[in-house]
């Protein structure tokens, strides 16, 4: 199986989710939609007159922090016929990018980047800009949409002349329904990592979601994977439970790494001399694949962790029900497992009506 394969990953993001949603369910994991931020639109009007004055004054310097932004900025200028103008202006002036994937968004807008910072962090650039001087200069400063009011005060304090290029903000969507559905995942212990691409969306996830849900994510042992340093140090600011951090600052980067973790929970073991591999809603047994439900999941991975011990019917209609049903429907699930289970059935044996019991070897 693909270490993705089985397990239920939250996508908090709003650009580019599909994006991410598919890489994720190719890999074959099972993704739960929470978008817990919402990039808003600034004013055209706003954003035309800043671009009107920068082609009148050119800038030497331009910061990018997005690529989003600068797709957005030079898209929405060739839209009111000042794309040309735009690009030739801009050109002229020497060029520094937050991260790879803005500095890639700028050279395939034909930009050359004089320098970016590696670690995708604002600081980064104003170390640079304060070493390399730029007091006097007319800088055009290009926000990513968070927080970030003091960077173009940093600069001002050096003796630059900040022009701030307002394309988007970050907001807060109405997140009560998804974030209801992401801690009851967690809950009953069908969730596996949340994604977060910004800073916004991990503070928004937690100012929203309160300590009741950071509580069920850390108790659920979920994964918080985040695109980078920054994203990673808003998370852990929040309070979020078991961040990891990708490396390069990239979506694929930041897939990998959670394959890479999540693969490694899976369980490798053998019953009724077959070997199976259990990962999340997932088992193979021999070379045959299939799918469990939820509650399916639950159920086998109470008797693996028992080690061979019997579990009553109670304790497994509390552990998948919360106590909440019958006998038979605890006998009618278990059932549907052995199915599911083929030739390694024979495994998960009854013991005197009380309960079950898987033969792990």
């Amino acid at each position: 199986m693909d270490p993705l394969a089985g397990w239920t990953v939250a996508v908090t993001a709003e650009r580019r989710a599909a994006e991410q949603v598919g890489l994720l369910q190719s890999r074959g994991a099972n993704v739960l939609l929470a978008p817990t931020v919402r990039s808003e639109r600034v004013g055209d009007a706003r954003l035309r007159d800043v671009t009107a004055r920068l082609v009148e004054h050119p800038p030497d310097l331009w910061v990018a922090s997005t690529a989003a932004g600068v797709q957005g900025w030079i898209a929405t200028a060739w839209s009111w016929g000042l794309g040309p103008a735009l690009l030739r202006t801009m050109r002229r002036a020497a060029v520094v990018a937050r991260g790879a994937s803005t500095a890639g968004a700028l050279v395939g807008e034909g930009f050359d980047v004089d320098w970016r910072a590696g670690g995708d962090t604002l600081s980064e650039i104003l170390d640079h800009l304060r070493g390399r001087g730029v007091g006097g200069l007319r800088v055009a400063l290009l926000p990513h949409g968070g927080e970030m009011a003091w960077f173009p005060d940093a600069l001002r304090a050096l003796g630059a002349e900040v022009v701030e290029v307002p394309v988007y903000r970050l907001g807060t969507p109405d997140m009560e329904a998804g974030l209801a559905r992401l801690g009851d995942a967690a809950a009953r212990r069908e969730l596996d990592a949340v994604t977060f691409t910004s800073q916004a969306a991990a503070r928004n996830l937690v100012d929203v979601g309160g300590p009741e849900l950071v509580d069920r994510l850390a108790a659920a042992g979920v994964v918080c994977a985040c695109v980078g340093p920054v994203t990673a140090a808003a998370a852990g600011e929040a309070g979020l439970p078991g961040v990891i951090t990708a490396s390069p600052s990239r979506l694929g980067s930041m897939i990998g790494l959670l394959a890479e973790h999540l693969g490694a929970r899976g369980r490798c073991f053998e019953i009724a001399g077959h070997a199976v591999r259990f990962q999340g809603a997932r088992i193979t047994v021999g070379d045959r694949e299939v799918r469990l439900t939820p509650r399916e999941r639950t159920l086998l991975e109470a008797m693996v962790s028992a080690g061979g011990a019997v579990l009553s019917k109670r304790t497994l209609s509390q552990v998948a029900w919360a106590g909440s049903v019958s006998e038979h429907a605890v006998e009618v699930a278990v059932n549907r497992l052995r199915t599911k289970l083929g030739p390694a059935a024979v495994a998960l044996e009854t013991t005197n009506r009380r309960g079950y019991r898987l033969a792990v070897a």
